[in-house]
């Protein structure tokens, strides 16, 4: 048994794309089968399942402060490949297409024109979804604010114009 489990062991470290590759594969032709058997699964172990939530939430409840720790690290280590996920889930957008803008944009906000010196953030429309450009936190909060609304933000600039006093 130990020669077989160090056999894969070996196998599945040569291999891990492959395998990757084919259980994914797998999983997608056999989405409804994988299904079926979860639920059946759930539904035979309600149970299993109650005593295990207890146990899991009496545990987190004890290690709160290690739990926490732990997360921070791993938050820390992983930032660029959570960044990574968080825009492929929220916009759609893959690594290639951000870095393909931030280049365009000449790694400089879109409006006020200043290097980023921290994550850009990316500003959609709210309405349809559809990605604009690269903002720095001010601008894009500023057009938060003004709840992209073109007739409210000229309002605002023709505020300033009629209001502007030069700066000592």
């Amino acid at each position: 048994k130990e020669q077989i489990a160090a056999y894969k062991k070996e196998y599945y470290e040569e291999n891990k794309e492959q395998v990757a590759a084919y259980r994914k594969e797998y999983r997608e032709k056999n989405k409804e089968q994988i299904a079926a058997s979860n639920k059946k699964w759930r539904e035979n172990n309600k149970e299993y399942r109650k005593k295990k939530l207890e146990y899991d939430k009496a545990y987190n409840e004890v290690n709160k402060e290690d739990i926490a720790v732990y997360y921070k690290k791993w938050r820390i280590k992983n930032k660029e490949s959570n960044a990574i996920r968080d825009r492929a889930k929220k916009y759609g957008i893959t690594p290639e297409d951000y870095n393909a803008m931030l280049e365009e944009q000449d790694n400089k906000c879109k409006i006020c024109l200043v290097k980023f010196n921290n994550t850009p953030h990316i500003d959609h429309c709210h309405r349809t979804g559809k990605i604009r450009s690269l903002l720095c936190r001010f601008c894009n909060t500023g057009l938060g604010f003004f709840k992209d609304d073109i007739e409210v933000l000229t309002k605002a600039v023709n505020y300033l114009e009629e209001n502007n006093e030069p700066i000592k």
